[in-house]
């Protein structure tokens, strides 16, 4: 499986995201990640960021290099300066191919989706589910992974992904490519365990999500802390506590920083969704597909 970490809130230094920080996504999770089983995240990265002062769509840098031996990620890193940044490392789902195509974060308009787990029969119902697909949704797909196919879901619901899209419509669409999923699922009679850690945004707000069809174990993890400002001192990165509405809010894979403490963990099958006033709310996520996995147990 894969990391991913989703920054919102007062402009920050990508660098005081991947490389400061004691635990840091890059130096750290992708050859040692604390919270997986599998360690290593070398199959290729990707980092997203929005420029408000001069568009509303992302820039998006991806590789398929393992991120610890990217010098010019080392380099565009000390000069991205942006309030919304996405980081990701993969690690490839067996039998998919290591591709540019196939790192996240993936993106369509304003939008930019990433993923960490693996849809379970993809295989078996990837044909059914980009015939579902509209042809904005379909053309968005430029690689073969699960992720992106989840993305192409997502973005059937949403009417026009280069316009303006609430947060709002993307609870909405996120519900609703979730309900796809499942369907699909049952419909092919899957019985291999889906793991969908989701988080998608459109460069003012982050719709997160952790999710898994398993009843016997958790899913994967999922973490977030909130706070005035985040800033980091040598490898002492950490978040200014506030006692109202944050400015800064930051979702990972797993925590990042020394100070555990600023960290809380999302709870089990929830969405986490961040608006555009930077109010932090959650939401349950079931589905039928739960039910049909309980069965077997």
């Amino acid at each position: 499986m894969c990391r991913f970490i989703a920054y919102i809130g007062t402009p920050v230094l990508a660098d005081d995201l991947l490389y400061k920080p004691k635990y840091s996504i890059i130096t750290a999770q992708s050859m040692n990640a604390g919270e997986m089983s599998i360690a290593v995240n070398g199959d290729g990265f990707g980092v997203g960021w929005y420029m408000p002062e001069i568009d509303s769509e992302p820039c998006i840098y991806r590789s398929i290099k393992p991120s610890w031996s990217d010098q010019n990620l080392r380099n565009i890193a000390k000069k991205i300066y942006s309030p919304l940044i996405f980081a990701h490392i993969r690690a490839a789902s067996p039998g998919l191919p290591v591709e540019e195509f196939n790192s996240h974060p993936f993106s369509c308009g304003k939008l930019m989706f990433m993923h960490n787990g693996m849809l379970g029969g993809f295989k078996e119902i990837r044909r059914k589910l980009l015939r579902l697909l509209n042809d904005t949704a379909y053309d968005a797909i430029l690689g073969s992974t699960d992720s992106e196919h989840l993305f192409g879901l997502f973005l059937n619901h949403i009417d026009d992904p280069s316009g303006e899209v609430t947060c709002d419509e993307m609870v909405y669409a996120m519900h609703k490519a979730l309900e796809d999923v499942s369907e699909l699922l049952i419909e092919h009679n899957i019985r291999s365990h889906s793991y969908l850690n989701l988080c998608v945004t459109n460069g003012t707000s982050i719709v997160a999500v952790r999710y898994t069809t398993n009843p016997s174990v958790q899913p994967a993890t999922l973490y977030y802390m909130f706070g005035k400002e985040y800033h980091c001192r040598d490898e002492h990165c950490q978040i200014e506590p506030t006692f109202g509405r944050p400015t800064t809010i930051v979702i990972a894979s797993e925590p990042f920083t020394y100070r555990r403490s600023d960290w809380m963990k999302a709870e089990r099958n929830s969405m986490m969704i961040v608006d555009e006033t930077m109010r932090i709310s959650f939401q349950n996520v079931e589905l039928p597909i739960e039910k049909a996995m309980f069965e077997e147990v």
